[in-house]
């Protein structure tokens, strides 16, 4: 007969116990079969000597109520829990596969293609969690991760699980300023106190997660605890392998910020940048190696060693940025397209920029033939609707050309700090609105990069005009996850049909500050 407690049990609740499945930190798995479902399933049980211990049984059957709240098909289903003989368990769906830690082990680093798309099911997972229970789980790791043998991925482990619904926050079982997690792949905010994360935790765990199965190691180790929590909270990953794309490396280093509002900020913000990533075959293909030398070199200039190309985001005394949109002539009194009293605006911006350490200004850049100019289109008048590839357009007079003293600045705006213009709308098939995107709202300016790159994570928006321009650039901020404040009496609007209150009020629903 057995030796094994567990075995000899022979059922709990509805299920038979069959055979031993494998061995973890907290717990035994075995297979069973659920008789009246007539299921195999998974049996899990928490290892006895740790049921003597503090919480642990409490937090064992707390992770399998949080899970059974969930229908998501990333997450491991539980259909029962309980204590039987003083034996915990918890009767989960059985999945056939291995976890992601034990696949990279035995084959290495992943192709591009297949780690972010391991990262977009499981950024699925966790959006479910967070939406349907409001679950954090603040122990994303590969081993918390499972790859089924038809290649669909779970997730497992909610025993770290954080409540952030307001109505349990008193039962989240963190002690404030306790470390909860795995160190390699926590972020600096949870070493200091696990009751305070949000989602972005996960979310920086899960870029750790990435970069693991891009290089096939951690991004951060150590010999002791310690020794982790200084590489996380001090120091960059290493470059990631030469074949990852720059894009990738950007997106992982994005994920890795130090500060949570420099990250990726949502998991839908997430799956759209992996969507945008141009991913290369599963095959690893020969491209310049992220760390080489120039070999044309002189005995004045050496050869220069350049190693890792994504880089990192800045953390600045100052993270404010004045944005000042479009205060142009075209778009002032006697322009060819002025907003009422657009230049009234112009000393209280000037006022306003002197509290501001870093200022940005953009700037309408058309060509003389813009495809938005109602000249380009013979039989239609300024004001006009048509199609184009991207959607309705709006015809204008023409404006802000190019080279003309339309397109320059008002004279009388003074910004000798300005560190950065932004030109927008010099593509002659696609109008510009917005300061980070085409109106195509795929092209990009370059803005957002700018901003993340240097930490520059709070936009405080100003200029012309309030229902288009301004309106467009503050609700694009938002879904990229800046702060964005709009300074009303900074802004003048043109107001067409309703337009301006239409603006104020898509602005205020995209979580957009109005003062």
């Amino acid at each position: 007969m057995s030796q094994d407690p567990f075995l000899q049990l022979g059922s709990v609740g509805r299920c038979q116990i069959v055979s031993r499945l494998g061995e973890g930190g907290m717990g035994v798995v075995y297979r069973g079969h659920h008789n009246d479902l007539d299921l195999d399933v998974a049996i899990k049980f928490l290892h006895p000597h740790l049921v003597q211990r503090g919480d642990s049984a409490d937090r064992f059957l707390r992770e399998a109520r949080l899970a059974a709240r969930l229908a998501s098909p990333g997450v491991v289903r539980v259909f029962d829990c309980g204590e039987t003989a003083g034996h915990y368990y918890m009767v989960m769906e059985l999945v056939e596969g291995r976890s992601l830690l034990d696949v990279i082990k035995e084959e290495g680093p992943f192709p591009v293609d297949r780690a972010l798309g391991i990262v977009e099911s499981v950024a699925g997972a966790l959006r479910d969690a967070l939406d349907q229970a409001g679950l954090i789980h603040r122990d994303i790791k590969p081993a918390n991760i499972l790859i089924t043998n038809t290649g669909h991925t779970k997730l497992v482990d909610l025993g770290l699980a954080k409540i952030v619904a307001a109505r349990e926050m008193l039962t989240a079982h963190t002690a404030a300023g306790t470390a909860l997690g795995t160190p390699n792949y926590m972020p600096p905010e949870q070493f200091l106190d696990a009751s305070s994360v949000d989602h972005r935790a996960d979310i920086f765990s899960l870029g750790a997660t990435l970069y693991h199965m891009l290089s096939g190691k951690p991004p951060f180790d150590g010999d002791s605890f310690f020794a982790i929590l200084k590489r996380v909270e001090e120091f960059e990953a290493d470059p990631l392998p030469s074949h990852v794309p720059l894009a990738v490396e950007e997106l992982v280093a994005r994920m890795l910020a130090k500060r949570p509002e420099q990250r990726v900020q949502t998991y839908a913000e997430l799956v759209e940048a992996i969507h945008g990533i141009n991913r290369p075959p599963s095959s690893v293909q020969s491209e310049p190696s992220a760390v080489h030398s120039i070999t044309h070199t002189s005995s004045i200039i050496p050869a220069v060693k350049i190693a890792g190309r994504a880089l990192r985001p800045a953390t600045p005394a100052e993270n404010r940025v004045l944005l000042i949109v479009d205060i142009q002539n075209d778009f002032c009194p006697g322009g060819a397209l002025a907003v009422p009293n657009g230049d009234r605006v112009v000393p209280r911006i000037n006022k306003l920029a002197r509290k501001f350490a870093h200022v940005i200004l953009t700037q309408d850049w058309h060509n003389e033939d813009h495809l938005s100019f109602a000249s380009s289109h013979p039989g239609k008048k300024e004001m006009d609707r048509i199609e184009l590839p991207y959607g309705s357009q709006i015809l204008w007079p023409d404006h802000c050309v190019q080279g003309t003293e339309g397109a320059e600045f008002h004279p009388d705006l003074k910004i000798p700090h300005c560190e950065l213009v932004i030109r927008k709308g010099y593509h002659h098939e696609i109008d510009s609105y917005s300061a980070f995107f085409e109106n195509d709202r795929q092209t990009p300016t370059g803005l957002a990069g700018y901003l993340r790159e240097r930490g520059l994570t709070q936009l405080f928006v100003v200029g012309l005009a309030t229902d288009f321009c301004v309106a467009y650039t503050a609700i694009d901020g938002r879904r990229l996850g800046f702060d964005v404040t709009v300074i009303e009496d900074s802004c003048s609007g043109i107001d067409i049909d309703g337009s301006l209150e239409a603006a104020w009020q898509q602005m205020l629903e995209a979580g957009v500050v109005r003062a």
